[in-house]
């Protein structure tokens, strides 16, 4: 694992003017789209470690323009420095204005081996991301090459649980993992929902359809790279796919939350027959 630069301290994402290149500012037209969609999942209070970036463009709309602020976050790929940049010629410049704007950037990091990355020891975050992950094993069977992504993601998931916030040891909330993946074959064969949960660490918690225009400036890439007169620009390879976020937490949390929900029914159901509820009750 390398790390690209650690932040010196807490900074907010600077922004540029047109031909400064740090900025990707929506146009009103993609404000007014914005707007029609519900706000992006993260907050300013959030911890957030992404996994399996390609060319940083999630995180770096994240920083800029969701957050407003990149200490909080971690952006991790698999490839080195560069790999990556032969991979993807946009990577680069991301991956500067993401440490400009205070946010942590690591290279060669195995979303299946967290444990191994000597930097996390003793961290937790609230929030753990993994877009559109893929094994890029190149495999044509379908069979096998779901067999793979399943290796891959059921890994992940061991990896990553002990890493998030826990109320039981005194964070504030417990923390999510965000999984977002393509829509129908062969990615609806992943089961990913199973994957999580099979292990009995991991709840179901929601999910949500994945909408790019949430993000300006980020720009979908493929595992293999991008590469001219094949792969598409402007999202086009996820937009037709109806991508979805699968959100999960551990086991205890959602039982926690089952706990709550039932205890809220079964007063709401006592008023409606005429008895009185306490105030510790509600």
């Amino acid at each position: 694992m390398k790390e690209a630069a650690l932040a010196a301290g807490p900074k907010k994402a600077q922004q540029s003017g047109p031909n400064g290149a740090a900025s990707t500012a929506p146009t009103k037209a993609q404000k007014k789209a914005m707007s029609k969609l519900p706000p992006p999942p993260y907050n300013g209070n959030d911890t957030i470690l992404l996994v399996g970036e390609a060319n940083f463009s999630f995180a770096k709309s994240l920083a800029l323009e969701i957050l407003n602020r990149g200490d909080t976050i971690t952006a991790t790929t698999l490839d080195s420095f560069t790999k990556m940049t032969e991979k993807y010629t946009d990577a680069q410049q991301n991956v500067k204005d993401l440490e400009d704007a205070g946010a942590t950037v690591l290279f060669e990091v195995d979303a299946t081996k967290l444990n191994k990355i000597k930097s996390f020891k003793g961290k937790r975050f609230s929030k753990i991301v993994f877009n559109f992950p893929h094994a890029g094993a190149g495999i044509k069977d379908q069979d096998r090459n779901v067999v793979s992504n399943q290796k891959l993601m059921r890994a992940f998931f061991e990896s990553a649980t002990p890493f998030l916030t826990d109320t039981d040891v005194g964070d504030r909330k417990p923390g999510e993992i965000h999984v977002t993946v393509k829509t129908g074959l062969p990615y609806d064969l992943w089961n990913i929902k199973r994957l999580a949960t099979g292990s009995g660490l991991l709840g179901n918690k929601t999910s949500f359809p994945f909408k790019p225009q949430q993000y300006p400036g980020y720009e979908h890439r493929r595992t293999i790279g991008f590469k001219d007169g094949v792969s598409q620009g402007d999202n086009v390879e996820i937009v037709d796919k109806s991508p979805k976020t699968f959100v999960f937490v551990k086991r205890v949390a959602k039982e926690a939350d089952m706990a709550k929900e039932q205890e809220t029914a079964d007063i709401k159901k006592r008023k409606r027959a005429g008895e009185d509820v306490s105030d510790d009750e509600e």
